[in-house]
């Protein structure tokens, strides 16, 4: 095995190599053009397609056909060509951490590969580094990385004509039936449109600043930059302006400093002899870099206002929630003070969250909402990678910026070379912003790692960082080992791709059994499709959703008319579906024992035949449900839902303990309080709870939860007049109190003041789109009919005997919550 010295390695970067081989690795860059292209703009127009799946999809195909055809050009070859940047080596180290990390997890399967989509997993890590190792392994002559950007370009034009047409014709051009919101776009979240248009608006400004070409280049630079300011009004992403004003700021000094000095030539004494010299011109203000900066700091100002004014116009509003940084911190430090090194593995921020969320959340809207990152992309993977995690994205991050800045502040041959390093550093350091501070898309996090490679491809370029050519051809020894290594490379490439295809035939199919039930209510299809998805991929989500399926088909059975099946049919058929429950229950629970949905799931099962007094079904329920609990300790719903299992037991006592435990970790938690209602109704206790309830509003006269509980026990009661009183206090201290404006609009109607029920479901028909049951008491109410007239279930007259409520409680105004 032979190495080359830097000047061989210098001339053959160069060349991109014998030329035997370029074919391969021509194809090979493509393939990675392509990506940059494709990654922003791909998407599946269709529902049964899931669009974050579809680009992890579109992502491992094209990098592992990269791959591949590395592999293949390097066994023709007999040699490697190695980028050996600080950077990818410090990169490299982060993946090893992932890997180990994820080895000592407790949850191999889950922390390497989760369900594919995933950005977190080892698995995707190592894709992502592999990109970024490819790029400069590809890009090996300065036209190279400006076809890179070239890609770039192209897709943001793409992108920016199809949402300027959808800003301009509405939300439903060109949505394809999957894009039916004005903030639905091809890259993600509304903000990771955001960030994609500050990527343009970066580059745009560096190449205007920083590279001298033809006007109608130069139109396009700045149609560029026009465009992508516009857009960023648009999204108006707050944290955008705040990064994108101080890369501005320090790109206009750098530009003041850098670019005023030029060699020319000087003629001097009486021989005239020529000489060279540096001379000062006269300082240039950047006028561009200035505009931005003047932009971004108005946007930072005045950003709600302006932002609100032209959400209006275009009817753009979206919510996005993430933990605060101390949520995020908080968790992080109990997760390591029981795994200190190696956190609690990759893919596992959610149990950490579960475990060890913050006080005070669960009286916030957020309350069920399991979080699985936390206030950024990288801050999570210190829960989950541990200190040896932190060290090793530190160690990069160090790396990075010193190669980075290293670099920009030296001399550069020519200014196309400056240029090169100058935007694709500002680039890639823009985007490793974002992963610190936000959590982006897979696509934004993909184009981080294929301008962090053309960052160090450009740093080869121009042998500003060190670069080795291995051959070994010529020993046979080292030629067997290396060719093994390649056979076993490919070998891996297929069985990787092959298992990220048969995952996403699987999703496929479970979206479309899940679109079968949503639509059709077909159970029989539903069932059909999500069973082969578990069969192809065993995922413990299709388990969960095989075992509600039969739990529907149990309960089908008790409601079946005995005059159209035999009791002993009926046992059998219950027994065969009890069977099938607890199987699908248990086979979720075995493939991730950290997820407590997987627990209640079987719990649930369990439950289902309580009541029938079946031997140790309740010792199972509760033991099911007590693991959950443990996984999720703050969970007023796990109490509850033991609360359910306790009455179902006809032990009240100890039903009423675990609904004051819910309630004792929300205050207002509505379902609690429903079903309390529910057993004071059900114990004859109502008139008392009454009075309790109505002392219990004098001490708190601004808690709506209290009001609707008064509210409900009065519906309870048939007290109708004072059930609205109660109900009409609680909408008023809450205006989308759903099921408040619920049983109030019932009241109405009861109170024969029905124009008045009617302009409560109204409302709820505005705020609850999707409610059927809203529909038909609608439009009942509106032919004056009774409003539960043809109902069927689960749907019935006395929906306050039920065991959930009608409606479920939404958020309305979201920001960044602990």
């Amino acid at each position: 095995m032979t190495s080359m010295t830097n000047s061989d390695v210098a001339a053959d970067y160069a060349t991109g190599g014998t030329r035997g081989w370029r074919g391969l690795e021509r194809i090979s860059s493509l393939c990675l053009l392509a990506l940059t292209f494709i990654v922003p703009i791909f998407f599946v127009p269709a529902l049964s397609f899931p669009s974050q799946f579809s680009k992890a999809l579109l992502l491992y195909i094209i990098v592992l056909a990269a791959f591949s055809l590395w592999v293949a050009a390097r066994l023709k070859d007999g040699r490697f060509f190695i980028p050996t940047s600080p950077v990818l080596a410090a990169l490299f180290a982060v993946v090893g951490i992932f890997a180990l990390s994820g080895l000592f997890s407790g949850s191999f399967y889950s922390s390497f590969f989760g369900q594919g989509f995933e950005v977190g997993t080892v698995q995707n890590i190592l894709l992502l580094f592999g990109l970024a190792f490819f790029v400069p392994a590809m890009f090996r002559k300065k036209e190279h990385i400006f076809f890179g950007y070239v890609a770039f370009l192209a897709s943001f034009a793409l992108v920016a004509l199809f949402h300027l047409l959808r800003l301009m014709l509405g939300a439903d051009f060109l949505s394809f039936g999957v894009l039916t919101g004005a903030a639905s776009n091809t890259l993600g979240k509304w903000n990771d449109l955001g960030i994609f248009f500050g990527v343009s608006a970066l580059l745009s400004l560096v190449t205007i600043e920083f590279f001298s070409f033809k006007r109608v280049v130069k139109v396009v630079a700045y149609a560029a930059l026009a465009l992508s300011l516009f857009f960023l009004a648009v999204v108006n992403f707050s944290m955008i302006w705040f990064v994108l004003g101080p890369f501005a700021l320090v790109f206009l000094v750098y530009t003041m400093s850098f670019n005023r000095l030029q060699p020319s030539l000087h003629t001097s004494g009486p021989d005239q002899n020529q000489t060279f010299e540096r001379t000062r011109l006269v300082r240039r203000i950047p006028i561009p870099s200035l505009i931005v900066l003047i932009i971004s700091v108005v946007f930072m100002l005045a950003g709600a206002v302006i932002g609100g004014r032209i959400g209006e116009e275009f009817g753009i509003s979206q919510i996005e929630v993430r933990p605060s940084w101390s949520a995020t911190l908080d968790v992080s430090r109990k997760t390591l003070s029981k795994d200190p090194l190696l956190g609690s593995g990759p893919n596992h921020f959610t149990s950490e969250w579960l475990a060890y969320k913050p006080e005070g959340i669960n009286s916030t809207v957020f309350w069920n909402v399991d979080f699985s990152y936390g206030v950024g992309l990288i801050p999570t993977f210190l829960a989950t990678t541990g200190i040896l995690g932190a060290l090793a994205w530190l160690t990069f991050f160090l790396a990075f910026l010193y190669a980075g800045f290293k670099s920009i502040l030296s001399d550069f041959p020519e200014r196309i070379s400056q240029y090169l390093v100058l935007s694709s550093f500002l680039v890639s350091l823009f985007l490793w912003v974002f992963s610190i501070f936000y959590v982006p898309s897979l696509a934004i996090f993909t184009l981080t790692f294929i301008f962090t490679g053309l960052f160090i491809a450009s740093l080869g370029i121009l042998n500003k960082a060190p670069a080795r050519t291995i051959s070994f051809g010529n020993d046979p020894r080292a030629g067997f080992v290396s060719v093994l290594v390649l056979i076993l490379l490919l070998v891996g490439c297929v069985a990787l791709g092959y298992d990220v295809v048969r995952k996403y035939y699987a999703s496929v199919l479970f979206q479309k059994g899940v679109i079968f039930f949503n639509t059709e209510g077909s159970i029989d299809k539903a069932e059909d499709r999500i069973s082969r998805a578990a069969s192809i991929s065993p995922t413990d989500i299709y388990y969960r959703f095989l075992t509600d399926l039969n739990l529907i088909r149990m309960n089908s059975v008790f409601r079946r008319d005995p005059a159209t099946m035999s009791a002993e049919s009926a046992r059998v058929e219950f027994q065969g579906l009890l069977s099938a429950a607890i199987s699908n229950a248990r086979q979720a629970v075995a493939l991730d024992t950290r997820n407590y949905e997987n627990h209640l799931t079987l719990g649930r099962v369990y439950e289902t035949v309580v009541p029938s007094r079946i031997e140790g079904s309740y010792e199972a329920a509760l033991a099911a449900y007590n693991t959950a609990q443990a996984l999720n300790p703050r969970s007023p719903a796990i109490h509850l839902t033991k609360a359910r299992l306790e009455a179902a037991k006809g032990d009240i006592g100890k039903a009423r303990e675990n609904i004051a435990l819910a309630l004792k970790e929300k205050g207002n938690y509505t379902e609690a309080i429903f079903f309390l209602s529910q057993i004071e109704a059900a114990e004859g206790n109502i008139k008392a709870a009454i009075s309790s309830v109505e002392a219990a509003s004098v001490l708190a006269p601004g808690d709506p939860a209290i009001f609707f509980q008064l509210g409900i026990l009065r519906f309870n009661d048939r007290n109708y007049r004072a059930a609205a009183d109660a109900l009409e206090r609680a909408v008023a201290l809450n205006p989308l109190y759903a099921n408040a404006k619920y049983f109030l609009g019932l009241s109405y109607e009861k109170l024969g003041r029905d124009a008045e029920a009617i302009t409560q479901f109204t409302e709820l028909k505005a705020t609850n789109p999707d409610s059927k049951e809203v529909d038909l008491i609608l439009r009942n109410l509106k032919a004056d009919r009774d409003p539960f007239s043809d109902a069927a279930p689960p749907v019935d007259a006395a929906p306050e005997r039920r065991s959930k409520l009608p409606l479920e409680e939404r958020a309305t105004a979201l920001d960044d919550k602990e």
